[in-house]
């Protein structure tokens, strides 16, 4: 149960030991509207987490599932235990709420399974719409670095956007904190030689790329210049550049909320509105990261819970 969305995942282990995903689902729910200047849910929020939950639980029946397991991250952290009571007593389900450290673990063994050929050491950013997790480690399970950062789509956009596109001021001034939230977090320097990216952030936008390439954004949108630089850029079927995802956030902080939704009408909606501040946070931790372009996992922080199930028998 995210800042932004909550997400379902139906999921079993083979014969092998692997994990077979089998269904997925998302359910916008914005659960931390207001949640960054407040500090509690709305009503509106509870009711769409509320909502969510009662359509995942009809949908894990239907596929006879025998455990389920509920799980809140950044906004959840924000407001504290009385969700849990809340879903507890409209749903039955218990919600257990993990720190950002734990997240950020599970996030990374989820973004690493989801790229098998990926070996070594790499650095794991996930980007949410209330934190921004990375983890650096070995693909074979070490952890050596991890920090989590109050840095997300939907709290940059609350925090320092007043309208879409926001102005110069406004952009600046959310460049400078997810700067200097990065710079003041632990994370080391690092000779680790690949960067993953394990959030709907990075799989959102390597859509938008490959769609852009294929002649599938709408063509009024591709007489700027920046947009011709970037249809001839090569496309990668899980790799961003930092040139790309620099382009990228260049053209989306200039567009209204309508334009940036008819990049893609199927998957934008419940997102136009923070997908450039979450692009701006991918940008500056490339950035940060010595500019290393992004390995695209299709798996994340739900996978990653699914395969510690399996393994251990809960989260903890």
């Amino acid at each position: 149960m995210g800042t932004n969305a909550a997400k379902l995942l139906i999921s079993e282990l083979t014969s092998g030991g692997q994990l077979k995903p089998l269904m997925e689902e998302r359910r916008v729910t914005r659960l931390g509207e207001g949640v960054d200047a407040h500090g509690v849910l709305t009503e509106g929020a509870i009711e769409r987490l509320i909502k969510a939950l009662g359509e995942f639980q009809a949908i894990a029946g239907q596929w006879n599932v025998e455990q389920s397991v509920v799980v809140g991250t950044s906004a959840s952290r924000d407001t504290g235990a009385l969700i849990v009571d809340i879903v507890r007593d409209r749903t039955g389900l218990y919600y257990e709420i993990i720190s950002g450290e734990k997240e950020a673990d599970i996030s990374f063994e989820g973004a690493v399974g989801g790229v098998p050929h990926v070996s070594g050491r790499v650095i794991c950013c996930d980007i949410g719409g209330g934190s921004t997790e990375l983890v650096e480690g070995t693909t074979g399970g070490n952890i050596l670095h991890r920090v989590s950062l109050d840095v997300g789509s939907v709290r940059i956009s609350e925090r320092f956007f007043s309208s879409q596109p926001p102005n110069s001021d406004e952009l600046n001034a959310a460049r400078q904190f997810i700067q200097s939230s990065l710079a003041k977090s632990s994370f080391p320097k690092s000779d680790a030689m690949l960067l993953v990216g394990a959030s709907d952030t990075h799989r959102l936008l390597l859509r938008l790329q490959s769609r852009l390439v294929a002649g599938k954004i709408p063509i009024e949108h591709t007489i700027n210049s920046k947009w011709k630089l970037l249809r001839e850029m090569d496309v990668h079927h899980e790799k961003l550049s930092y040139s790309q995802v620099k382009y990228w956030v260049e053209l989306l902080v200039q567009m209204t909320f309508h334009e940036v939704l008819a990049l893609d009408p199927e998957e934008l909606p419940g997102r136009a509105d923070v997908f450039p501040a979450a692009l701006l946070i991918c940008l500056e931790v490339m950035h940060c990261l010595e500019k290393k372009p992004v390995i695209v996992s299709q798996w994340g922080l739900a996978h990653g819970i699914a395969l510690k199930i399996f393994r251990d028998g809960s989260i903890q």
